[in-house]
């Protein structure tokens, strides 16, 4: 075996330095889906029974015997007074009224939406080929393989 000098100074050593790969995981926020909300009329036909009373009027002929033929033939018609009911002339028109279902549509608030965000927390499991460096040393020609930091015996 050979003798290891005890007196080497640091020009008699050699370094290499002896690096690799480690993995290192963050995680950052970007957008990753857009969502729009839309608000859109969709007309329906909507058919609904509701009662709805409805009243008119009508016509009425009430004749009574007169008492007194030989009085006035003055007649009340509304506000007008007709002086002489046997003329030509003499006409009494009446407007009758009716009663009838209008429809209207109102638009009234029914419902409130929100869309609110939530942060879901979760887990990935991540994966990677991580290099590492070995370092050889070639020995007296023949190759002497070493494990990643392992010393290399000189001595031989």
């Amino acid at each position: 075996m050979d003798q290891i000098d005890a007196d080497r100074t640091d020009l008699d050593r050699l370094e290499v330095v002896r690096s690799e790969e480690q993995l290192r995981v963050e995680s950052a926020r970007r957008p990753y889906q857009r969502v729009v909300v839309r608000r859109r009329v969709v007309t329906e036909t909507v058919v609904q029974q509701v009662e709805v009373q409805v009243r008119r009027e009508v016509l009425e002929v009430e004749r009574t015997p007169v008492d007194d033929p030989a009085g006035s033939l003055e007649v009340l018609a509304g506000e007008e007074l007709l002086r002489d009911p046997l003329s030509p002339d003499a006409v009494l028109e009446v407007v009758l009224h009716e009663e009838r279902p209008v429809v209207g549509v109102q638009v009234v608030p029914v419902e409130r939406v929100r869309i609110i965000t939530e942060r879901v927390r979760g887990e990935q499991v991540i994966s990677a080929d991580l290099r590492s460096e070995r370092i050889d040393v070639d020995v007296s020609g023949a190759a002497a393989g070493t494990a990643a930091g392992a010393p290399v015996d000189h001595r031989a």
